[in-house]
């Protein structure tokens, strides 16, 4: 009787923390990107926080760059791990090799999956 109370206990606490664990669907709603801009002709700033309530295991995020009429010159995507609730920063990141002349910087996609994000 004591081991079928120590299963069923145990059962009950995976149970809550499987629904602890947040839906990827959620998660582009609650990581917000909030500004995008460029410093000089390889790095661009990048304002972001995570309003989940909840630490995301890995973000990926597909930005694309334009010229000063708005046309497409490349895209890039960075990665984020570990991001604990509540955290903001403004990170600098590099620009893709190949992409030269942009301006502009803005968010394409945010996504939790590795192979849509790196294709």
């Amino acid at each position: 009787m004591k081991r079928r109370c120590v299963v069923l206990s145990l059962w009950g606490a995976g149970l809550a923390c499987a629904a602890d664990k947040p839906a990827d669907a959620a998660i582009p709603e609650c990581f917000k990107v909030r500004a995008l801009l460029k410093t000089d002709d390889t790095h661009y700033w990048a304002d972001w926080a995570n309003t989940c309530p909840f630490t995301i295991d890995k973000v990926y995020v597909l930005v694309g760059f334009l010229d000063r009429s708005r046309k497409m010159l490349g895209n890039g995507v960075w990665p984020m791990y570990f991001i604990l609730p509540g955290v903001h920063r403004v990170t600098r990141f590099s620009v893709p090799v190949g992409v030269s002349g942009f301006e502009f910087v803005d968010v394409r996609r945010i996504t939790t999956n590795s192979v849509e994000a790196l294709r």
